[in-house]
C-alpha cells in the first residue's frame, strides 16, 4: 500500500497489526495477568512510532480500534501517534482480541456496523498471523510473497481492502494491499 493519491483511496481498508516488541514478564511471575502487564520494550516503541509514520504515509485514517487489553498493545496504539489527518478513531478494547483465534478475530469484524469503513485491529499471534496468512495467500501481490513467508513479528501490520462491508465480506473478496514486517 504505498502512498495513496488523493481521491483514490480503496473503498474500504483493514489494518491489522501486532503489538510491537514486549518485555517478558518479570521472572517467576507467570499467568494471565502477567502476561497482560508485559510493557513495551524501548526498541518496540521505537518500532511502533515508525509504524505510525508508515501508516500516516498511506493516508490510513481508521474510523475504528479494536484493541486488545494488554498493557502493550495499548501502548503499540499510544505509540503510532496521530492517523493520517489527525483523524481521531473510536477506540474500543475488547476482551476476546487476547490471545484470540483467526475466528475470533474474524468474528470481531463480523460484529462491525456496515457503516465503518476504514478499521484496524491491534492484537497478537498466533491469531493475527494466522489471519494474514490466510487472507493473504488467497491472492497475494508478488512483490509481498517474501514478507508473508516470514511470518508476523511484533510491529508488523497487513493492509487489506473489500468492496464490500466487512462484516458480510467473504474471504475471497478480500485482497491483500500491502505489509510492512519488521
Amino acid at each position: 500500500m504505498s502512498a495513496i493519491p488523493a481521491g483514490s483511496y480503496p473503498p474500504r481498508r483493514l489494518v491489522l497489526m501486532r503489538h510491537a516488541q514486549a518485555a517478558p514478564a518479570p521472572f517467576g511471575e507467570m499467568g494471565a495477568q502477567a502476561d497482560l502487564a508485559r510493557p513495551l520494550t524501548a526498541h518496540g516503541r521505537e518500532l511502533a512510532v515508525r509504524q505510525g509514520a508508515w501508516l500516516r504515509a498511506r493516508c490510513f485514517a481508521p474510523e475504528l480500534v479494536l484493541v486488545s487489553p494488554a498493557v502493550r498493545t495499548r501502548q503499540t496504539l499510544a505509540a503510532i501517534g496521530s492517523f493520517y489527518g489527525d483523524h481521531t478513531p473510536d477506540i474500543r478494547y475488547v476482551n476476546a482480541l487476547y490471545d484470540a483465534t483467526a475466528e475470533t478475530i474474524r468474528n470481531e469484524l463480523h460484529a462491525v456496523p456496515d457503516k465503518i469503513h476504514n478499521i484496524m485491529i491491534l492484537a497478537h499471534n498466533p491469531g493475527l498471523q494466522a489471519l494474514v496468512a490466510h487472507w493473504g495467500a488467497r491472492a497475494c501481490p508478488p512483490a509481498l510473497e517474501s514478507g508473508l513467508i516470514r511470518g508476523f513479528a511484533p510491529a508488523s501490520i497487513a493492509c487489506f481492502t473489500t468492496e464490500q462491508p466487512w462484516n458480510v465480506a467473504t474471504d475471497g473478496e478480500i485482497r491483500l494491499l500491502d505489509l510492512s514486517c519488521q
